[in-house]
């Protein structure tokens, strides 16, 4: 069986050590109810945009930053770029992706598979 990733991907991606999804993860998103485009990696935001930072390369661009811990996410939610977000709460399971702990306390990085059900995203308001 292949498996249908959201975007197409770079060789070697998802790396070998990434884990099939299982749990609930945390996203920072623009809207209630969350859309599929909250569910967007930052190349496919920014594509022309040059990214730089250790541990970063294409296959890292491409995934999804999600959080396990929601006290984490909600540092984030602090920074003046997102006062008007909210968080969503997602339910992921195999049929989801993979993801990988990368960059810091809580944060995964998330390669979505085509049947990601972005309905299934609960929004948090952020303050609550």
């Amino acid at each position: 069986m292949t498996t249908k990733w959201f975007e197409e991907l770079p060789e070697q991606c998802p790396p070998e050590d990434a884990k099939v999804c299982n749990g609930i993860y945390f996203r920072i998103a623009n809207g209630n109810p969350a859309t599929s485009a909250d569910f967007f990696s930052q190349r496919k935001l920014q594509p022309d945009k040059i990214f730089k930072g250790e541990g970063i390369d294409e296959c890292i661009i491409k995934s999804i930053s999600l959080f396990s811990d929601r006290k984490e996410i909600e540092k984030r939610m602090k920074l003046p770029k997102f006062r008007k977000a909210v968080i969503a709460e997602v339910s992921l399971k195999p049929k989801d992706g993979v993801l990988k702990k990368t960059f810091g306390v809580a944060h995964y990085s998330w390669w979505r598979t085509n049947d990601f059900d972005v309905s299934q995203a609960k929004v948090i308001t952020y303050g609550n």
